[in-house]
């Protein structure tokens, strides 16, 4: 508990522009736990998003490379 007791503390001397970006900061470290997706199911995401579809994908990115050039 004294942890939190003396950023509770620190907290008080803040100005409350700083107070929200700790808030801001603390709201992206609990978000980020969350958020983590094992590396096994990531490419199950990418197939089900391509799943559909049915051309040619490395001809699709020579062709906008072309269209680039």
């Amino acid at each position: 508990m004294k942890i939190k007791e003396q950023l509770m503390k620190e907290l008080d001397t803040l100005k409350p522009s700083e107070v929200i970006m700790v808030y801001d900061l603390m709201l992206s470290l609990k978000g980020s736990e969350k958020k983590t997706i094992k590396p096994s199911q990531s490419y199950l995401k990418v197939r089900e998003a391509l799943r559909g579809y049915k051309k040619s994908m490395s001809e699709d990115i020579l062709l906008a490379r072309e269209d680039r050039i």
